[in-house]
């Protein structure tokens, strides 16, 4: 039985972390043994039956560099899969230092280098991804966005997410939905934008509780409901009071399963203005036949077409206002529902990604 190690930033709470806690278990019904090493520490527990070896205490880069040889000296990985750039960095430097043969597949999550220090640590990181043994790319935009960048990979391949179609459905939304609703205080007649992601500022939660200010000036019966939490909590907050929309915006807070809370849904929105290669909150809440409007940033685009959804520029408020606008009645939000949750089932379902990844591992592992 072939051993993969996964070596990921931390178990945090963001979408490269669940994909890769979901990857690993799918990898072990292909009859792969997985084991997580984390560079850092984080408060999210290992997945059912994966071991996951994270730091006791705070260390530097190089320390976790030496942890990660020993690791693989001891525990003689098939291969190596790594997420984002900084853990190919160090796979990279650990194999050499074990002397181990073992390919590494380096798996990007990334998109838009949002400062200058990241365009500075990507002179850094490109050398060293151009080196691996496989590339995988979560989007074809992302492809197009690297290749244009200097990367030139010596394999690659494009995997597109995929969720459990089965636990997220329309049959668990009609499940949850008029209790969850009413215990949220929304009524009948509430149209519910609802946000689905940690209060971080590449999330841009502002110009949710920008748009919703407008809608409502116009009349429009619509709240927002916000399931998350993190840093930007307190100013979002604040946000909300100085619009004066306390009384039309919910915070869910951290959810262990926000399923119940998608049910409550009649719109879903991601206007992330960068990071967003291919959104995992997307696909779950498309999955349970709730329409998106997405910023067009990542990926956005080959989730979302006009029988899905709607597409804004990133920032643009009335670009969001119009493209929330257009779903207003409920038989185009039902129409373009139906049609979410079809396509999901077709293109991003976990077993078709876990069979792609488990295909292109076999190719590196001979």
């Amino acid at each position: 039985m072939s051993k993969v190690l996964f070596v990921f930033n931390g178990p945090i709470f963001g979408g490269a972390e669940r994909h890769t806690f979901d990857l690993a278990q799918g990898l072990m019904t292909c009859g792969l043994t997985p084991l997580i090493f984390a560079m850092k520490a984080g408060p999210l527990a290992a997945p059912e039956n994966v071991r996951m070896l994270q730091p006791l205490r705070p260390c530097s880069l190089k320390t976790r560099i030496y942890d990660l040889s020993d690791c693989i000296k001891l525990e003689r990985p098939d291969i190596i899969i790594t997420v984002n750039e900084r853990p190919v960095l160090a796979s990279f430097l650990a194999r050499k230092l074990a002397r181990s043969r073992a390919p590494i597949a380096a798996i990007l999550h990334s998109t838009l280098l949002r400062s200058t220090k990241e365009k500075l640590l990507q002179l850094v990181y490109t050398p060293i991804i151009n080196k691996v043994e496989r590339v995988i790319y979560i989007s074809a935009n992302q492809r197009s966005y690297w290749l244009a960048r200097s990367m030139k990979p010596k394999s690659e391949a494009i995997i597109l997410n995929g969720i459990d179609t089965t636990r997220f459905s329309p049959l668990i939304r009609a499940q949850h939905r008029s209790s969850m609703r009413q215990s949220l205080g929304f009524s009948n007649d509430d149209i519910i934008l609802g946000l689905s992601a940690v209060m971080r500022s590449e999330k841009n939660h502002i110009q949710a509780v920008r748009v919703l200010g407008k809608l409502r000036r116009k009349g429009i019966p619509v709240k927002l409901l916000l399931v998350g939490d993190g840093a930007l909590r307190g100013e979002i907050e604040i946000y909300v009071h100085e619009q004066g929309l306390k009384e039309h915006v919910v915070f869910a807070g951290m959810q262990s399963d926000v399923r119940p809370y998608i049910s409550a849904f009649d719109v879903g929105v991601i206007c992330s203005i960068s990071v967003e290669t291919l959104s995992l909150s997307a696909l779950e809440i498309m999955a349970m036949g709730v329409p998106m409007v997405m910023s067009d940033i990542g990926g956005a685009s080959e989730i979302i077409d006009e029988t899905t959804g709607r597409l804004f520029k990133p920032q643009d408020d009335e670009g969001f206002h119009d493209a929330f606008s257009s779903l207003l009645q409920k038989k185009v939000r039902e129409s373009a529902g139906n049609s979410s949750r079809f396509k999901v089932e077709k293109h991003f379902d976990h077993s078709v990604m876990t069979k792609s990844y488990f295909e292109n591992l076999s190719c590196l592992l001979g």
